[in-house]
């Protein structure tokens, strides 16, 4: 299986193509009946929690068999993150995106999903609330209520 496209996807750090290129590499796959062992499952799952399609992550998580989730600790610690996403857990995001030791395949991906998440979660603050406290912004944000303070662009009356 050729999974050229997807190398030079993360090379390139065009993770945002990603999950359309395994969607249809994998359904080329499945019609060709070539096998997929080598599939980038890891790679996959996160594509789809990088674009917040979680319904999408959800179903291809689903569709794995129990002995591929259960042989390949880097795709259960993304599907640990997947959890906290659908269960609104935003501190377990963090924490579980932080709390695994990344292959070089998805060191640098977790960093861009955790920068590309942090900026989704500051525009739901700032556009969802006139004043909130300096511990729930780092609750939200997954740091420490002394770095929430020093986040910009809040207005002066935010906190």
């Amino acid at each position: 299986m050729d999974l050229s496209d997807v190398q030079a996807a993360l090379s390139d750090k065009s993770y945002s193509s990603l999950a359309p290129l395994c969607d249809e590499l994998l359904l080329q796959a499945a019609s060709r009946g070539t096998t997929t062992d080598e599939w980038p499952h890891a790679v996959h799952l996160l594509a789809h929690l990088y674009l917040n399609d979680l319904n999408s992550a959800r179903f291809f998580w689903k569709s794995l068999p129990q002995e591929v989730k259960d042989a390949r600790p880097e795709l259960a610690a993304v599907w640990r993150i997947g959890q906290c996403l659908w269960n609104r857990d935003y501190a377990g995001v963090y924490t579980a995106a932080q709390g695994f030791e990344w292959g070089p395949d998805l060191a640098d991906f977790i960093t861009a999903f955790l920068e590309s998440y942090r900026k989704r979660i500051f525009q739901l603050l700032t556009s969802a609330y006139s004043t909130i406290s300096v511990a729930d912004v780092a609750h939200f944000m997954g740091m420490s209520e002394e770095d929430s303070t020093n986040l910009h662009p809040f207005p002066p009356t935010f906190f």
